[in-house]
């Protein structure tokens, strides 16, 4: 049992992954092509143009999206726009009814795939269904845990960068460039979530949008006190007409202190942790190996002294 279900779990990851990791580079090839039809129309085939998308892309996407339609009719409102939330937090390129999809699709798929190799006749009645609908909280709750870990991680990384991004800026607005200059060059020298973040903001102001409101947008997407903080003193200064560069150089100060403190705080829980191996892990082997040949000898010598 515990194998179908690590096996099930290793092949969703493994079409997540795949799906993801493959996209860009199948869009890429897929862009390349369309470009070679506009040069040549006559010497592209439209058949061989859509089978050099990613099998993701022409098989496994399309079923999902007719799952999505009418899952997304009996899912409720909240549900899909925490789901959105977590997605855009996450930096993933997906809608939010396609994720609620393949959770839907797990949580009835694992239980089926367990009744089908005959969980339900050796665990017998009530066990067999308990045993079932484990599985199905399992498929349900497992890409919501890997949804919110990608999101921590994401949010540990953009506060990790954030004292170096802003130096960046500090030094380029400084040198005489203006603030959107200055974000394309953290963008053209740093990689990442947070750069990714900065360009998405540097093509919403070149789309229209006001700078203003593409840094709070950003901020709401990141959801992190440290960005929200960083924005907010931008969007003051902007109000105020305070100078840029003092505004960025006291937040560079500001989130390295902050960046200390956060390591200085990991550094004093470790040994709290570490007690608890010790504890459980460590001190009982080092009893046996200390204490148990003492413990057989006394043995022994009780032995011989009831013989005798």
């Amino acid at each position: 049992m515990f194998i179908v279900i690590a096996l099930f779990i290793l092949g969703f990851a493994i079409t997540m992954g795949f799906a993801f990791s493959n996209k860009e580079a199948g869009q890429k090839t897929f862009e390349e092509r369309l470009r070679e039809m506009s040069r040549n129309p006559q010497s592209v085939d439209l058949t061989e143009l859509e089978l050099s998308k990613p099998f993701s892309e022409r098989i496994i996407q399309p079923i999902i999206e007719k799952f999505s339609e009418l899952i997304t009719k009996i899912t409720p409102a909240e549900v899909t726009k925490e789901t959105k939330r977590k997605i855009q937090q996450s930096g993933l390129r997906i809608k939010a009814s396609t994720f609620v999809t393949m959770q839907i699709l797990l949580a009835v798929g694992l239980p089926g795939m367990m009744s089908a190799v005959g969980v339900m006749s050796k665990a017998g009645g009530l066990k067999g269904v308990g045993i079932l609908v484990f599985s199905g909280l399992i498929g349900y709750f497992m890409p919501d845990m890997w949804l919110k870990g990608r999101v921590g991680a994401r949010k540990s990384e953009i506060q990790r960068k954030l004292p170096d991004a802003l130096d960046l800026l500090t030094v380029s607005v400084e040198a005489g460039l203006g603030f959107d200059m200055a974000l394309s060059k953290v963008v053209e020298k740093m990689k990442g979530p947070l750069a990714e973040e900065f360009g998405r903001v540097l093509h919403e102001v070149r789309m229209g949008k006001p700078r203003r409101d593409a840094m709070k947008a950003m901020a709401t997407r990141i959801d992190s006190p440290d960005v929200s903080q960083f924005i907010s003193a931008l969007v003051q200064a902007d109000k105020l007409g305070v100078s840029i560069a003092n505004v960025l150089r006291v937040q560079s100060d500001q989130m390295r202190l902050r960046r200390k403190q956060r390591a200085e705080e990991t550094a004093m829980k470790a040994p709290l942790k570490m007690s608890f191996v010790l504890v459980f892990f460590v001190l009982p082997a080092l009893m046996i190996v200390l204490l148990g040949p003492a413990v057989l000898s006394v043995i022994e010598q009780l032995g011989k002294n009831d013989s005798i």
